[in-house]
């Protein structure tokens, strides 16, 4: 039996919001399956690549992630690495830093970056320790997105509750996003297709007039 032939497409996704509100430990948890416990906080950014098949298009997406640092510092690094973002985890784990989203975050993406060409997906991470904050962190994370358009989930990068939908939320978003491109691809030949045909026709009767005209002495 022949081997189905798979292009690749590269999808980039980026992480903002605060430290220590789990970034990494989202994008790791969906690489790995793992968590860990402990690690040194990004300095800049990290680079993650996570392949997802694209049956229907016979595709590999190629899911670049640039993890970024919530550190006040390093916002010229991060500022260089957003413009060209298909898909924009915003990650917040309390009242506090959801609050940062809505009020630095979210701005400071939609100043850097083409906001018409990004899907957001709001997230609320740390889940298993969100006590009796839940019920307003919900309600808030559920507004907030409805306000921005943006999927909304809560989750747990340690104990895993929830990270299959997150990955399949991110996954649904970068098909969507290569759909969205291939249609305006062919819209765009049907356009100079019919154009170029507009044109001959237009030849065409321009010429069909002419004949028989006889030159002037």
């Amino acid at each position: 039996m022949e081997n189905k032939k798979y292009n690749t497409i590269n999808i980039n996704v980026i992480t903002l919001g605060d430290c220590g509100v789990g970034k990494t430990s989202i994008i790791k948890r969906i690489k790995t399956g793992k968590f860990e416990e402990f690690y040194s906080p990004t300095v800049g950014f990290d680079f993650f690549v996570i392949k997802r098949k694209y049956e229907k298009k016979s595709l590999i997406i190629s899911l670049n992630f640039k993890d970024t640092t919530g550190q006040e510092e390093y916002h010229g690094i991060t500022n260089q690495y957003i413009r060209d973002s298909h898909i924009v985890l915003l990650v917040f784990s309390d009242l506090r830093t959801l609050d940062t989203i809505k009020n630095r975050w979210y701005t400071f993406y939609k100043q850097n970056a083409n906001i018409d060409n990004s899907r957001f997906i709001l997230v609320g991470n740390k889940s298993d320790i969100f006590g009796n904050d839940r019920e307003q962190l919900v309600k808030q994370g559920e507004q907030f997105a409805e306000e921005i358009d943006s999927l909304f989930l809560t989750c747990s990068a340690k104990s895993a509750d929830n990270m299959d939908n997150l990955d399949r939320y991110i996954t649904q978003e970068a098909r969507r996003f290569i759909d969205i491109v291939e249609k305006e691809t062919e819209e765009s030949k049907e356009k100079l297709k019919k154009n170029n045909e507009d044109k001959i026709n237009l030849n065409k009767k321009v010429n069909d007039s002419n004949k028989g005209k006889s030159k002037c002495c």
